[in-house]
């Protein structure tokens, strides 16, 4: 009896066991991989990710968030052992040189038309060579003027500067010192110090109203130093002006962001995402937003980042797919609204942001001669602007040089020689 009850379940066991057979066989999902080096994103990234799994059941986005030196050094050794994400967002700098090499996807045909109806033609210039597209710009990084209101109603300002001699006339009377005479509040905070080619990214800003730049496009593909002249003149001359003259700048306060939202910096220059960073940590700031000072001209460097597609990927049309879905307003929305970061993306409604936060409709107030100077793509950037950075870090703690135009214009050709020669070892240079 106890032989046939255990048959008869053992029977009903294998039974069972081929009706479920086809669930257990079925096709395994197809699994995406996302790195990004902005961590701040991954609110935005995941939204986007669940959401699109939810409309593809076959799918598995994995985000991934790493610092972003960490992540371009990654994806640099992944792609070459084959190890790498199927998405990948990065500056479009560091992008260029793996286009060059022939190790990424280029946009399906369908994308391709998408790619072109959605964004300038500036920002899709970076991610191409020879006809075709071989990323999807994500978000941009461009420059603008914090001020704080609460200084400039103290000191008597009305409004924010036009040029470079109206921001060193307000940032005079906004620096704040104390009974030694030491500065406690500075009227303007300047990149002054920092590894990196951060310093001279920053500087650049001060060669644009004269018609300068760190590097000018002169051919494509073709570059050449741009900054000893009256441009560099006048901007390096602000910055010991600043320093060492007036002392509305000093190596021996806070700068950047945290002095901002300190209050202990009375104007600056960066890019969307210290609005961000100021509604986290100082919700209560009264400050305004305007464009960068002009002169001649009036312009601010432009990074663009973007997501591209390694050719390695098995599954390199869901991968495109992704980059395309993300560009959903909702998600662009998100982005501004959570994070700062104000995506490329033409033609998204951010009314509902401008509600909360205005201060994002200042920054997009762009005039119509406003120049958005994107980053030369070029294989030099990187040694040329890092080079440049160590010099001027070295130059700005020497008070010699104020008003000395002889010192001034010796020191700008002899970087500008070195940024040249660097420029021609890879091929780049051109007048």
């Amino acid at each position: 009896m106890i032989k046939r009850l255990t048959f008869y379940v053992l029977s009903v066991l294998v039974v069972l066991a081929f009706i479920m057979s086809p669930i257990s066989n079925a096709a395994p999902k197809k699994t995406i991989k996302l790195w990004t080096g902005y961590p701040e994103r991954l609110p935005v990234l995941k939204a986007a990710a669940e959401d699109y799994m939810k409309e593809h059941s076959d799918v598995v986005v994995e985000v991934t968030a790493f610092d972003l030196r960490q992540s371009e050094q990654k994806f640099a050794i992944s792609l070459t052992s084959g190890t790498g994400p199927d998405i990948f967002e990065g500056n479009h700098i560091v992008i260029k040189q793996y286009i060059n090499d022939g190790m990424l996807s280029s946009a399906p045909a369908k994308h391709r038309e998408w790619i072109k109806k959605n964004f300038d033609e500036g920002y899709i210039d970076v991610f191409s060579q020879d006809g075709k597209i071989y990323g999807i710009p994500s978000v941009q990084g461009f420059q603008v003027l914090y001020y704080n209101l609460d200084h400039y109603k103290e000191a008597g300002i009305t409004a924010p500067p036009k040029t470079l001699d109206e921001l060193m006339s307000h940032a005079r009377k906004l620096a704040k010192y104390d009974d030694k005479g030491n500065l406690i509040r500075s009227g303007v905070s300047l990149r002054i110090s920092g590894g990196g080619m951060g310093v001279a990214q920053k500087f650049e800003v001060f060669l644009f109203p004269n018609g300068g730049s760190v590097m000018e496009p002169t051919a494509p593909g073709k570059y050449k130093a741009n900054f000893a002249n009256e441009a560099g003149y006048q901007a390096l001359n602000f910055y010991l002006q600043a320093i060492h003259k007036y002392k509305v700048d000093s190596f021996n306060i806070k700068h950047d962001s945290e002095a901002f939202v300190l209050g202990l910096a009375s104007q600056f220059n960066r890019e969307t995402w210290v609005i961000g960073e100021i509604n986290k940590r100082a919700p209560g700031m009264n400050y305004g937003i305007t464009q960068l000072v002009g002169g001649k001209y009036q312009g601010t460097n432009l990074n663009v980042d973007g997501w591209v597609i390694p050719a390695s990927g098995k599954n390199t049309d869901i991968a495109w797919d992704f980059a395309v879905h993300f560009n959903k307003d909702k998600y662009m929305v998100q982005m501004v609204k959570e994070v700062g970061w104000i995506c490329s993306r033409k033609g998204v409604d951010y009314s509902e942001v401008y509600k909360g936060e205005p201060h994002f409709e200042q920054a997009l107030d762009r005039p119509q001669q406003m120049k958005m100077i994107v980053c030369p793509s070029a294989v030099s950037f990187n040694e040329v602007y890092t080079k440049f950075s160590d010099r001027l870090t070295e130059v700005f703690r020497d008070s010699s040089m104020v008003d000395n135009r002889e010192k001034i214009m010796k020191f700008l050709r002899d970087a500008e020689e070195e940024a040249n020669n660097i420029i021609k070892a890879n091929g780049e240079y051109a007048k």
